[in-house]
């Protein structure tokens, strides 16, 4: 009895890990195809993608960038992290972002000077995750893929807004 439970178990979780890896490859592919193609040279220069989208072994999907310039010449870098399971829908305003019930988004800041010394962190919650990705317009076919690679991961989000 216990040998078909062992293996039900497992291949329920590599499924789990596999939609997970789809969700993250979709953020990523969108974030670096956004990147490639709208970003100018120096838009290049000031914005870095310091760790890529990854959903961690306890279904936290993180993410973190700088951004250079900051107004003590430095630059200022942003960890995201939000639960997927608390995510309840994915919205576009000028970014597509991901919104939870309650203040389950973590943003740690982290700002520096020119020389790389670090002036002031704070940690802020929200309810809204930002991606960063905000340059594609009609990319309703993304929106539709992140649903689905979602609700094969076994958490259904929504998304009432048109995308233009």
């Amino acid at each position: 009895m216990k040998a078909p439970l062992l293996c039900f178990l497992l291949f329920a979780s590599s499924i789990t890990f596999a939609q997970n890896s789809k969700i993250t490859q979709l953020l990523n592919s969108q974030l670096q195809k956004e990147y490639n193609k709208f970003f100018d040279e120096h838009d290049q220069s000031i914005f870095k993608i310091i760790e890529p989208f990854r959903i961690d072994n306890k279904g936290v999907l993180t993410v973190s960038i700088s951004w250079d310039g900051n107004a003590s010449g430095g630059k200022t870098k942003y960890l995201r992290k939000v639960p997927i399971d608390k995510i309840i829908k994915l919205d576009k305003d000028h970014n597509v972002i991901f919104v939870t019930e309650a203040d389950d988004v973590v943003e740690i800041k982290t700002e520096y000077d020119s020389k790389g010394n670090i002036l002031r962190e704070s940690t802020q919650k929200s309810h809204l995750f930002f991606t960063e990705i905000n340059r594609e317009k009609h990319n309703i076919k993304f929106r539709d893929q992140v649903i689905k690679a979602f609700k094969k991961a076994g958490h259904t989000i929504t998304s009432e807004y048109w995308w233009d």
